[in-house]
């Protein structure tokens, strides 16, 4: 029972901590709940070969981005043949983002963001 108490406290302290924002909970060894800052970035990557009629393109480079650790968004511009990656900086960068993309079968050139 005493583990059952200890769960739903720590669910409901995690929700708590969750709409703070740009933030993410952590849980100590101890069982009280610290949040710890996290800082966003944008890349844009401009990949040419994106030229699919049927979308197919635009999915590939998608999954293959979003599926990366530390990635928390990807936009896909079909029309100016431009993506955009939000990601957790110290988690993952541009370079990451470049070979997925060229892993996948499309050459990309970074237009916005670091290399790292």
């Amino acid at each position: 029972m005493k583990n059952i108490t200890r769960s739903v406290v720590l669910a409901a302290t995690l929700v708590s901590a969750a709409v703070l924002g740009p933030a993410m909970a952590a849980v100590t060894t101890q069982g009280s709940v610290q949040t710890v800052a996290m800082r966003f970035a944008q890349a844009v990557i401009h990949i040419p070969g994106m030229t699919c009629s049927n979308h197919s393109c635009a999915t590939t480079v998608y999954m293959s981005l979003i599926r990366l650790k530390g990635v928390m968004g990807v936009g896909v511009d079909e029309s100016t043949q431009n993506v955009t990656v939000k990601y957790i900086i110290g988690r993952t960068n541009p370079a990451v983002f470049l070979k997925a993309v060229k892993d996948a079968g499309f050459p990309g050139t970074l237009v916005r963001g670091k290399r790292a």
